[in-house]
């Protein structure tokens, strides 16, 4: 009897699961981490916590991708993922057993913003790896629903760390939290990581063409695929900013103003998000079904139009209006990071694939996540605008719309419908 999911697709997709795990996690055990690591009365060693948060989040992913992605291209696909889950894996262990600055001082501190920023780097490579070796390995009539799954395992990681950290809060009192009990998430993650280590060294080649002679030479003809980078990076910018916004954001933001319902808005999110791992691959199903990129495009339409009532039912503070508004960005959202994934690497010959994909990608979300806050601030304060980060959507709608109205006939004509 054949296995629900290949292992070939699980072993490809994995990696974004254990990323988006740490993530989670990390996020979840803020507090903790910032008590043993980055203690208040040592103000250096805040200032060193705000700048890891900052670098490992949007700083480390282009970089990651324009040094992994030629690992990709250059070496082959199966090299590029051993790597990525190789790193995340053992920096999740690292985070683990690193002493608190208690025990050494701030050379933990130290540690562990290399450690993130490591695993930033990591998360360059990963997401877009894995879709290329996926893509490349279905065949045609199952690229949408193969490459879906690299989209799902990322949500589904985020999922799984949230609901690591609700039991750990469960099980154990604040003070074991406090001094061990976050540490247990990342000793999973780690195991994670070397369960997909382990099944990615069984992992088929999927490079087919011969790489270029030496980085030089193939970063020379990087420059070429310019042009369809930044058709690229202007097709996911809208669904980019969207998932910072609804999922980040916007929670952080409603939950500040409305302490008393944090848990109530976090347990929302991470059960809209796993309705969202559903609706991944069935948006990837529907991909195979022929017209993906009208699909995109109707999908990029109807999140645009969402948006702005979703966000306004987000903010206005109740958990109903909170889970009905995210649902309205999240049910096109999600449907759509079904779709692109077979279809994008598709601008690339398969000689620059990753290389091109892994860097234009991991550029726009740095961009559009990291300027979110940022703009959406400056829209409130100088304009009066509440609505900032609903109108930061909007204005990436208008390359992701107009990206997708021309983008059928850029794709290589095997990716074409």
């Amino acid at each position: 009897m054949a296995p629900l999911i290949p292992r070939s697709t699980l072993a490809g997709a994995i990696g974004n699961t254990v990323e988006w795990f740490d993530f989670a996690v990390y996020g979840y055990f803020a507090k903790e981490i910032g008590e043993a690591f980055f203690p208040a009365d040592v103000p250096s060693l805040q200032l060193l916590s705000a700048f890891a948060v900052f670098a490992v989040g949007y700083l480390m992913r282009p970089v990651g991708g324009l040094l992994l992605g030629p690992i990709g291209d250059l070496v082959g696909r199966r090299a590029l993922l051993l790597v990525s889950v190789a790193v995340m894996a053992a920096c999740s262990l690292g985070i683990a057993l690193l002493p608190p600055t208690s025990a050494w001082g701030s050379s933990s501190a130290v540690l562990l913003v290399l450690l993130r920023l490591l695993q930033g780097l990591s998360v360059g490579g990963e997401f877009t790896g894995s879709v290329v070796a996926l893509v490349e390995a279905a065949p045609p009539q199952r690229r949408g629903l193969t490459a879906s799954f690299a989209s799902a395992g990322a949500v589904l990681g985020f999922v799984g760390g949230s609901l690591a950290a609700a039991l750990i809060h469960l099980w154990l009192t604040p003070p074991a939290v406090m001094q061990w009990g976050w540490r247990i998430p990342f000793v999973v993650g780690a195991a994670l990581g070397i369960w997909a280590l382990s099944l990615r060294t069984h992992l088929e080649e999927t490079r087919l063409e011969a790489p270029s002679a030496g980085l030089a030479a193939h970063l020379a003809e990087l420059r070429a695929q310019l042009p369809a980078m930044l058709r690229l990076m202007a097709a996911v910018a809208l669904s980019a900013v969207s998932f910072y916004a609804a999922t980040v954001f916007a929670v952080q933001e409603v939950s500040a103003r409305l302490p008393a319902l944090a848990a109530s808005f976090n347990a929302i999110t991470t059960l809209n998000q796993a309705i969202g791992v559903g609706l991944i691959l069935l948006g990837g199903h529907l991909a195979d079904r022929g017209a993906a990129v009208a699909l995109a495009r109707r999908l990029n339409l109807v999140l645009a139009v969402g948006v702005l009532p979703g966000m306004l039912l987000i903010a206005a503070g109740t958990p109903l209006a909170f889970a009905v508004g995210q649902l309205i960005v999240l049910v096109p959202l999600m449907l759509y990071l079904g779709v692109y994934p077979s279809l994008l690497p598709g601008l690339f010959p398969a000689a620059q694939r990753c290389s091109a994909f892994s860097f234009s990608y991991s550029l726009v979300v740095a961009l559009v996540g990291g300027t979110l806050p940022l703009v959406a601030t400056w829209l409130e304060a100088s304009l009066g605008l509440t609505q900032g980060p609903a109108l930061y959507c909007l204005i990436w709608a208008v390359p992701s719309l107009l990206a997708y109205s021309q983008l059928e006939r850029h794709l290589l004509p095997d990716w074409r419908a």
